[in-house]
Parts: structure tokens; C-alpha cells; sequence
């Protein structure tokens, strides 16, 4: 069942964020294992190099989108009749910039190059960028808040993907072989995802000449901006490759990539939250609040209990995922999980931003924060190698939020927020982290933290009423508008 964002009731957006969560949990359950597996393969060197080939291309390939689907949703959930115009602007200028894309990621690719492995991976995980102009069509599964096809696909690519790792794990193929995997992986998924998309329309979105031109307006500030926020966000790994060597690249790579994996939690929350914004804004102020509202409890929730877990158990985590050679990247996973807590509430508040049309603020608060982190790694990275590359993570994170927040506050002439139930959250984390370290001093295993958590998070969250029954109450009955 589809639901129009101006439509969606808590019960609707409650449920379809539930699916994403579960299967988003299991996938990174399932990629958690299959990173391990990648890693143990290539050791601290290979993985070096494997993790600064996506933190390139991700990077680059980010020119591909540049700002558009975030302006095409705002657009079209606030105008549903001309939804298919937007969408097909959007897919018609992603399909139009792959090329200077892919030219520039080979270019990037050939100066970086380590190897030859390395390199000839790096082509072949090009090859799956001419789909990146079709995945624009997830929009249509997000406007009608029902996002279950496209947890089924990431769910079918990460089955695939583990499948193949291990077959090349088992064989010892290399960094070759992983990248032919994924290129392969990736493209079955954006061909079911587009098949499956295009049965809830009559016909292909077409880009309509009316909307180009605003489209691409919008677009440029945001797009200007997630270039900074990307490149400060992956500048750090790249400096390590580059100043400390391939070993210590490895290294951070590897907490890294578990930062990188729990970004499911806000964009979860937000795939199905940002168009609800979106519909409420200008006209229903108090339902755009009450939103924002409802997101940012649910980001204090997830990131805050984790950051409690990961300050705990970040070694025996380590050990048990990565092995006994990553255990010296242990201690910057608490470091990166106090940063998560600040990028969950950063996607919020740059969504936030987009929807109230104050974009052009939001390049100003990227560029200010490239410079914080560019500066924090070059001085701090020769100096305390992976280390200083994840505290200027979480001071940047830091800096982000404090102007965001400020400039939100400020267009909606708004006070501070009272601390609510996000503060009785903070004291549930506090207490679960206490008493996780009372038992890491008493030698409890990994396996007893992980079950003392699950079971003492959720009735600490309940006991402090951080979450009550009828947040419970809402998945089960239809309840008001989200």
C-alpha cells in the first residue's frame, strides 16, 4: 500500500521506517561479516587500498547527483500531480554528467593507484556508474512512503555480494575479482529496483524543459555542498593513505567503514520522514516541528545507545570482526561513535535546511567545516597518524551541527529546545554505559555486553520515559498525521 507524504500518518511512517530498520540491520549484520571477510583477505595494505578506491570514487561519483533527487523530492512532495516531471529532470541531467564523472574517477584513479591490482579494480568498479542515472527512480518509492522494494533489493545485492566473497575468500582471487563482484551486484540491483519502480508508474518520467532550469538552480548550492560535506567526510582517509602509508589507511579503514555503515540509521528515519517535511513546509508549520521533532528523538535513540555500547566494547569488537592485527584501530571506533552521534542529528538538520530553501546557508556551513577538517588532518594526522584523522571527524561533525542548529533556530524564530525525552535518552545511554564497563572490568565477554545491552537499553528507555507505549501504541492503530 502507497501513501502520499502530505497523507502519511504516524502509523504509516512508523512502519515503513520499522522495514527499513530491520532490513537494514540485517544487511549490515550480513556486510559486517562480509567486511570482515574482505578484510582478512586483502590484509591491513590491500584493504588500504580497497577502502581509498571507494572513498575516491564515492566521492567523485557524488557529481552524478549533486544536490538534484533532494531538490526533485521537496519538489514533487509538495506537488504531487507534476511528481514525474521532477523525476525525469532528475534522471535526464544524472544520465547527462556521467560522462565528465567517469572521466574524472579514472583520472583520480591513475593518480592514487598503489598497484596494479588497485588500479585495474578501480576501472571495474566504474563500470556500474551508467546506472546511477535510473537510480534516481527510488524517488518514486519514497513519495509513496513505502520503501519495502528497495529493501528488497539492498537485501538482494547484499545476499549476492556475500555469496561472492566468500567464493573469492575461499579461492584467494584478490582485489580483481572483488570489484568484478560488486560492479555485477550493483548493476542486478539497479535493474530489478528500476523494473520494480516503473510498475507503479504508467509510463518512464519524462523530464519536463519547465523544470530543468529551477531544478538546476535549487540544485547548485546543495550539490556545491554535498561535494564539501563529502570531501570532508572522506579527506581524512585519503591524507592517512597518503602521509602515514596503505598499513595505517588499512587500519582506519576498517572502523571507518563501520561509521560508514551505521549511516542506515538516519537515512532510514529520513527516507521516509524528508518527504512528510517536505508536503508540510510552508503550509503546516506545527506538523513540520512535530516531524523534526519525532526524527531527532529517534536519531538520539539509536546513536546514543551505540555510542555507550562502542566506548565499552570497541576492542573485543575489533578483534572479533577484524582480527588480532586490526586491535590497534580499537580506539578510534569510540572516537568515530561520538561523531555518529553528531551526524545523525547533522542529517537532520541539513534536511531540515533544504526544506525551509535556506540550501545557500548550508554551502557556507560545508565550506567552513572542509576547512576545519582539512586543517584539524594536515596538522594533526603527521602527528598522531589515524588518531588525529578520527578526532577532527568528530570536531567537525561538532562544528556542523552548533551552525546548523543556530541557523535553523533562526529562520524559524525558535528558542532552544528543551531537552525532553532527547535528555532522558542521554541518561539511558549514561546508565547502560556504566554499567557495560562494570562488567568489561569484571571480564565479561563480548557476547555478555551484546545481550546486557539489548535486553537493559530498552528497559532503561522505558523506565526513564524516553520511549513509551504509545510510541508502541502508534504500529499498531492508525494514529494522526506524522
Amino acid at each position: 500500500m502507497s501513501t502520499m507524504p502530505s497523507q502519511a500518518t504516524r502509523q504509516r511512517a512508523a512502519r515503513d521506517i520499522l522495514v527499513q530498520v530491520v532490513a537494514r540491520i540485517l544487511n549490515l549484520a550480513l556486510g559486517v561479516v562480509v567486511t570482515a571477510l574482505v578484510v582478512r583477505a586483502l590484509g591491513s595494505v590491500g584493504y588500504g587500498q580497497w577502502s581509498t578506491l571507494f572513498i575516491v570514487l564515492s566521492t567523485v561519483g557524488y557529481f552524478a547527483n549533486f544536490g538534484m533527487e533532494s531538490v526533485a523530492l521537496r519538489e514533487a512532495a509538495r506537488d504531487p500531480e507534476h511528481e514525474h516531471e521532477w523525476i525525469g529532470a532528475v534522471t535526464m541531467l544524472r544520465l547527462l554528467v556521467l560522462g565528465p564523472v567517469i572521466g574524472l574517477s579514472i583520472l583520480a584513479i591513475f593518480l592514487l593507484q598503489q598497484s596494479h591490482q588497485m588500479l585495474v579494480a578501480g576501472l571495474v568498479l566504474i563500470v556500474t556508474m551508467p546506472f546511477s542515472g535510473v537510480g534516481a527512480l527510488q524517488m518514486i518509492f519514497q513519495l509513496r512512503v513505502n520503501n519495502l522494494v528497495p529493501m528488497l533489493v539492498l537485501t538482494l545485492r547484499s545476499v549476492l555480494w556475500a555469496i561472492a566473497v566468500v567464493i573469492i575468500y575461499v579461492r584467494k582471487d584478490g582485489m580483481v575479482a572483488l570489484a568484478i563482484a560488486m560492479s555485477s551486484t550493483n548493476a542486478i540491483g539497479s535493474i530489478v529496483q528500476t523494473v520494480a519502480a516503473l510498475r507503479l508508474v504508467d509510463s518512464w518520467p519524462r523530464p519536463s524543459r519547465k523544470r530543468l532550469g529551477p531544478l538546476l538552480r535549487a540544485a547548485l548550492p546543495i550539490g556545491i555542498s554535498g561535494v564539501l560535506i563529502t570531501s570532508y567526510a572522506r579527506i581524512d582517509q585519503v591524507i592517512v593513505f597518503s602521509v602515514v602509508g596503505s598499513g595505517a589507511a588499512g587500519l582506519y579503514g576498517s572502523v571507518y567503514n563501520v561509521l560508514d555503515q551505521a549511516h542506515f540509521v538516519p537515512i532510514s528515519i529520513l527516507t521516509t520522514l524528508s518527504p512528510v517535511m517536505a508536503a508540510a513546509w510552508p503550509g503546516d508549520r506545527a506538523r513540520l516541528l512535530r516531524t523534526a521533532g519525532l526524527t531527532a528523538e529517534l536519531m538520539a535513540i539509536t546513536s546514543l545507545g551505540a555510542l555507550a555500547f562502542v566506548i565499552v566494547a570497541a576492542t573485543p569488537l575489533v578483534h572479533f570482526f577484524f582480527g588480532a592485527e586490526f586491535v590497534r584501530a580499537a580506539p578510534a571506533l569510540p572516537v568515530l561513535g561520538a561523531a555518529f552521534v553528531f551526524i545523525c542529528f547533522d542529517y537532520l538538520n541539513g534536511n531540515m535546511l533544504v526544506t525551509l530553501g535556506r540550501q545557500s546557508r548550508l554551502l557556507q556551513i560545508s565550506l567552513l567545516a572542509l576547512v576545519v577538517n582539512l586543517i584539524g588532518n594536515l596538522i594533526f594526522v603527521p602527528l598522531i597518524g589515524f588518531m588525529g584523522a578520527a578526532w577532527m571527524t568528530l570536531v567537525t561533525e561538532m562544528v556542523v551541527f552548533g551552525a546548523s542548529l543556530a541557523l535553523i533556530l533562526q529562520t524559524l524564530e525558535l528558542p532552544l529546545p528543551q531537552a525532553g525525552r532527547i535528555g532522558r535518552t542521554i541518561l539511558a545511554a549514561a546508565v547502560l554505559g556504566v554499567t557495560l564497563e562494570g562488567m568489561s572490568l569484571a571480564d565479561a565477554p563480548l557476547a555478555a555486553l551484546v545481550a546486557a545491552a539489548c535486553v537493559l537499553y530498552p528497559a532503561l528507555l522505558f523506565g526513564l520515559r524516553a520511549f513509551g507505549r504509545e510510541d508502541l501504541r502508534v504500529l499498531r492503530s492508525r494514529g494522526r498525521l506524522a
